[in-house]
């Protein structure tokens, strides 16, 4: 009986992750709204097979996670979606799941553009020779794996994690680690789009920037890369067939940056 225990609690949590993940996806997704109140735990058990605990645990993921408020005599009810953990991965990913992600990439961007740009300039003044190495490599690997491959978007991933931690700010490392997962998801779009011998010379002037310790320049060149990754990713969401929404005060890529050679941040 030992050995069966983790079995069934490692059957007990899958079920709850997925459970979870169903109604994240409903909520972020718009299918739920704000206000609107989620099954009744009975109804949720009879309708997936799953046990009360299994139901119980995951209401408790969801609430942790600022969707869902749960109270007594009013049940489980949607949060506005201003009480989110928009930063939290799992939250990203639903979001990112979502028949219509446009809303969520441009508002990933906006906050990319806030911060990344700002950062290079930092990097320029703060990044260590070994960090430079390191940029380096990461540029490498950007160049020498095959278009779209896992391991160019891990390079690529590197490349902004390096940035990130080289102004030697670590609320701005914590969100280069918070985002990682939404952006590996953005690069894989944005990598299909794109010549790479563009991005990686798009990156490669973002690095040289840095590594002479030209903030200016960096910080130039960083907004031009994810300018240009944004309408690489709006392109790639169109090709897939996701239609035109746009969310109020989220950047338009029209307006975002002149035309220009496509890159990939």
């Amino acid at each position: 009986m030992g050995y069966e225990r983790p079995t069934i609690d490692g059957e007990r949590s899958n079920r709850t992750v997925a459970l979870a993940a169903e109604f994240g996806r409903r909520i972020t997704s718009g299918d739920l709204l704000s206000g609107d109140a989620l099954p009744t735990e009975k109804e949720i058990q009879s309708h997936h097979g799953v046990s009360r605990t299994v139901v119980r645990e995951a209401i408790r993921h969801l609430a942790a996670k600022g969707l869902v408020s749960v109270g007594p005599k009013v049940g489980t009810k949607v949060r506005p979606r201003i009480a989110w953990n928009m930063l939290d991965a799992d939250v990203m990913a639903w979001h990112l799941t979502a028949p219509v992600r446009r809303p969520f990439v441009e508002a990933l961007y906006e906050m990319r553009l806030i911060n990344e740009p700002a950062a290079a300039r930092l990097a320029a003044r703060r990044i260590d020779a070994a960090q430079g190495e390191r940029l380096t490599r990461a540029l490498g690997g950007m160049r020498d794996n095959p278009r779209g491959s896992s391991e160019l978007i891990a390079a690529d991933l590197d490349f902004h994690r390096i940035v990130l931690e080289s102004t030697g700010n670590p609320l701005l490392v914590s969100l280069g680690a918070l985002i990682e997962r939404s952006l590996s998801v953005s690069f894989s779009l944005s990598w299909r789009q794109n010549p790479q011998e563009e991005t990686v010379r798009q990156h490669e002037r973002v690095m040289q920037a840095i590594l002479t310790g030209d903030g200016d320049a960096a910080e130039l060149f960083m907004r031009r890369l994810i300018e240009s990754a944004f309408d690489d990713v709006v392109h790639a969401l169109y090709a897939n067939g996701e239609e035109e929404t746009r969310s109020g005060g989220a950047p338009d890529a029209r307006k975002m940056a002149e035309p220009r050679p496509s890159g990939v941040a």
